[in-house]
Parts: structure tokens; C-alpha cells; sequence
């Protein structure tokens, strides 16, 4: 009996010496383009044999990510590969918000540049010629705001 605990004891320390098995990442179940917004089914998570660099593991959400450029199916994803989704596109018109107190104003403008919600991009006032500044706060939507 003796014998059989040593042996159990043996057999854990060796396998606590073992390199430990590398972590799941995320890989492609299809061809992904840029703008790609990515689904569930888009990505499945499998080990890989060796480490890679800027892998993203399976235990981050990435599910309502854009993809940023093209990754052939069956590939694992990287840092590169993924970003948030953009909510307004540069040179797309849009909505912008203004509030002080209790005064509210709407107008349109368009965009610069691009932005992912909760970015500040550049906004030209189409009727003024001036450009502003204001935080995407959804698709084609941005809000000035001012420091009280």
C-alpha cells in the first residue's frame, strides 16, 4: 500500500514538472475581411502547438469586434487582427450633440475621421466651415463636450 502512495506521489510531481499545456486561443472558422464584425460562430477556441505573439486567448471576449484586416480560415487571431467596432466612418455625415445645462442643441456635421464609440474625432461644421471636436457616442452619432 505504501508502495502504490509513493508511486501516486511520483507520478504528480513529475507531471507538475511538465511544461504546462499552452492556453486556448481564438481562431477563425472562416474567411474574416476587414469591417467583419464578429460573430460567435465566426471564431472557435483550439490550442496552439507553439506560443504565439499578441495571440488573443479564448478566455477574452471578442464577439462585436471589428476585424482590421484580412485572416484566412482556420488561423489564430492576433492583436492586429481585431479592434473595436467603428461606429462612424470619416467623411460620413453625422449627428452632433450639444448640451449646457439645460439647453440642448442638435445639428449635422461630418466626419474627419473614424471612431469607435467613446473615441473624440474631428467633426466639420458644414454650415460654419469650422471643425470641432466630439466623442462617438454610437453609429453616426458624437457629442460635444464642454468642461463645466
Amino acid at each position: 500500500m505504501q508502495f502504490a502512495s509513493l508511486a501516486v506521489i511520483a507520478v504528480a510531481m513529475l507531471a507538475s514538472s511538465s511544461p504546462a499545456r499552452s492556453q486556448d486561443v481564438w481562431h477563425t472558422t472562416r474567411v474574416l475581411l476587414p469591417g467583419d464584425v464578429i460573430r460567435q460562430d465566426d471564431i472557435v477556441a483550439q490550442p496552439v502547438p507553439r506560443p504565439l505573439p499578441e495571440a488573443l486567448f479564448a478566455d477574452r471576449d471578442i464577439v462585436g469586434q471589428q476585424i482590421k484586416r484580412r485572416v484566412p480560415a482556420d488561423r489564430p487571431l492576433t492583436e492586429p487582427d481585431v479592434g473595436p467596432r467603428i461606429a462612424v466612418l470619416a467623411s460620413a455625415p453625422v449627428t452632433v450633440l450639444w448640451s449646457s445645462g439645460s439647453l440642448r442643441m442638435e445639428m449635422q456635421g461630418r466626419a474627419e475621421e473614424s471612431g469607435a464609440v467613446g473615441d473624440e474625432i474631428r467633426i466639420l461644421n458644414t454650415q460654419s466651415g469650422q471643425t470641432i471636436r466630439g466623442v462617438v457616442t454610437g453609429d453616426g452619432m458624437t457629442e460635444v463636450r464642454r468642461a463645466q
